[in-house]
């Protein structure tokens, strides 16, 4: 079918703002995206490929049933934690130094699914997570989002003007920056897991070192809270994602989370992105990591509202697959 030259005029002439190519240039690259969002918009673009066949055979529940094993980053008390048992509250949890553990601790089939931190509202995405979610070919199948509030944690007996060190993870850390800035003698040491931190500050004993981490963990380890609600921004969150062997695609999802590689060409990431607001899907993340090996090119994390048990949505995704590099599906969950 060939495309009404009023639309192909105006898309053209998008492509070249956005892209900064030639006329011709321009044209030519719109008409490739017009013809390709009427073959992803149109009857029958769901085809049979193996994106499609992989939808289609998810489950709408869990194997595992209400009590997973579940692996969860740090010890007892960290924020993860606390989403653990917000999404499996009858799970059984076990705990992994590191993330890439956690990973590793799921795909030896160990646990049934992991549960890690994706993204903060403050201090954005955790990119560990994301660089290790392009190594293992694992599934979101659940989420949430939890209020975060940090305490500032140290021995009994300690004051606030004797503290010299303080231990978090590196997001907690710059969750809090304005106010370790405001204590400029205080030195700032990243640690693996803010629970962990807490509990180092306790076996240390040390009334100079102190841990940012939840007031929770002030309970757990027997720590007194120096200050509460140091976190910069009010309203800090953190989402969480519980990731799986096997995809499971609740009745409730309504995000979608995938991988794609683009062809490394001018306009290729604006044509893109170009189908999902053709398709009349809202995008609301996007991520980019190194390719390793490659120089500076990158995979594209992207999340957009929809259900890919609807026809649009699972078109546009199957017409997709032949137009990238790579494109892998890592989920379609609940956004809570």
């Amino acid at each position: 079918m060939r495309p009404a030259e009023g639309a192909l005029e105006a898309l053209a002439r998008a492509v070249a703002e956005e892209t900064g190519s030639s006329a011709a240039a321009a044209r030519e690259m719109a008409a490739e995206l017009y013809t390709a969002l009427l073959g992803c918009c149109g009857p029958g673009g769901a085809g049979a490929g193996e994106l499609a066949r992989l939808i289609a055979a998810a489950p709408q529940a869990p194997q595992w049933g209400s009590a997973p094993r579940v692996a969860c980053p740090g010890v007892e008390g960290a924020f993860t934690h606390q989403a653990c048992r917000t999404l499996y509250p009858g799970g059984q949890v076990s705990f992994y130094p590191e993330f890439a553990d956690v990973f590793e601790a799921v795909e030896e089939g160990r646990v049934d699914v992991g549960v890690l931190p994706i993204e903060n509202s403050t201090a954005g995405s955790v990119l560990d997570v994301y660089t290790l979610l392009g190594e293992h070919r694992f599934f979101i199948v659940d989420a949430t989002s939890l209020p975060i509030e940090h305490c500032l944690l140290a021995p009994r007996g300690a004051a606030l003007d004797g503290v010299r060190q303080v231990y978090s993870h590196p997001q907690a850390l710059g969750q809090c920056r304005h106010y370790l800035a405001a204590h400029p003698g205080w030195e700032s040491s990243p640690f693996s897991n803010t629970a962990a931190a807490a509990k180092y500050v306790k076996g240390e004993g040390d009334c100079a070192k102190a841990a940012i981490a939840s007031a929770l963990c002030a309970q757990l380890y027997d720590l007194q809270v120096l200050e509460q609600g140091i976190e910069d921004a009010s309203g800090n969150r953190t989402r969480f994602i519980a990731v799986a062997k096997e995809p499971v695609i609740l009745p409730q999802a309504d995000r979608v989370s995938i991988l794609a590689v683009l062809p490394h060409r001018k306009g290729s990431l604006f044509s893109f992105l170009a189908r999902f607001a053709a398709a009349g899907l809202n995008l609301c993340k996007i991520e980019s990591r190194p390719i390793p090996g490659r120089r500076f090119e990158f995979v594209f994390y992207l999340d957009f509202e929809g259900s890919v048990r609807g026809e649009k949505t699972l078109a546009l995704l199957s017409s997709l697959e032949g137009q990238v590099e790579r494109l892998a599906f890592l989920g379609n969950y609940p956004d809570r």
